[in-house]
């Protein structure tokens, strides 16, 4: 009988530490999935953060072609006003040539 005693105190242990085994590793398995969620949580709010980034790049990037195009047409411009004055310039110094010329002749 004692023995039988004996015996069911070590299987009521081994059943107690299981179950206290169990406990921790349900323990465990909630707090990690509480940090999983949270991690998950803050990988969706860097995505969002890093696509809002790569939309403002993209807006930045359009408006800063827009200024290039507008720069470059406004130095062709300066470009092309400047070859026109030049070719003005030296029709006037013809222009006065021809007119020294005619009344020196």
């Amino acid at each position: 009988m004692a023995d039988r005693i004996v015996e069911e105190v070590a299987i009521y242990r081994k059943l107690r530490e299981m179950d206290d085994a169990e406990q921790d590793f349900l323990r465990q398995k909630k707090a990690y999935q509480k940090r999983e969620d949270s991690l998950s949580e803050r990988r969706h709010v860097l995505d969002d953060l890093i696509n809002s980034e790569y939309q403002k790049m993209g807006a930045f990037l359009k408006r800063l072609d827009l200024s290039v195009n507008a720069a470059s047409d406004f130095f062709k411009e300066l470009d092309r006003l400047k070859d026109q004055s030049k070719a003005e310039f030296h029709l006037f110094l013809k222009l006065g040539k021809i007119l020294n010329n005619k009344s020196l002749g």
